[in-house]
């Protein structure tokens, strides 16, 4: 955190994309379900079969599972696929 954010109150933001889209992201964390709400905000979805990858994070890209979480990167990029595409 930063003397202004301090002074100021603010957060320090983290963009991410997610299914392209660009979100302002102020937790340290995001679980695999704020991902999904942010790729499909208020729809139902089938937790064991929607996929959810990342890239640009810590370490190698990997696959976010129902339940879990990961650290937040600026510049992370989720990918979400819903279980009913064919």
């Amino acid at each position: 955190m930063t003397a202004t954010q301090a002074t100021t109150g603010t957060t320090k933001l983290a963009t991410i994309v997610v299914n392209t889209k660009r979100h302002e992201w102020t937790e340290k964390k995001i679980t695999y379900e704020q991902v999904v709400e942010l790729a499909f905000p208020g729809q139902p979805y089938d937790p064991a079969g929607t996929l959810v990858e990342y890239s640009r994070g810590e370490g190698p890209d990997h696959s976010l599972r129902p339940g879990k979480d990961v650290p937040v990167k600026d510049g992370m990029v989720f990918d979400v696929e819903p279980a009913n595409r064919s």
